[in-house]
């Protein structure tokens, strides 16, 4: 089973900023935010457990990966927040 970390990732990320943002939380807007973001970052796909880890370890250590991380979800919340997709 293919495991792609970047998902997790984001999921994460989103939660923690969304807590200091006033916008709409509904499931079509987080997935909208979601869908964003992933589609600006790379893919990290991993099959194993011992990929998770290490994909995880390598994540945290390298800083431009969480800076990029960081700014697609900013953007994606900025984004749909403008621009919701219901009334």
């Amino acid at each position: 089973m293919l495991i792609n970390m970047m998902e997790h990732y984001v999921d994460e990320k989103l939660s923690e900023r969304l807590k200091n943002y006033e916008c709409c939380k509904c499931e079509i807007c987080m997935e909208d935010m979601k869908a964003y973001a992933l589609n600006r970052l790379p893919a990290k796909y991993v099959s194993t457990v011992n990929g998770q880890i290490f994909t995880r370890i390598n994540q945290e250590l390298e800083n431009q990966p969480g800076v990029d991380l960081e700014i697609a979800v900013l953007q994606a919340i900025q984004f749909v927040s403008e621009r919701k997709r219901h009334s």
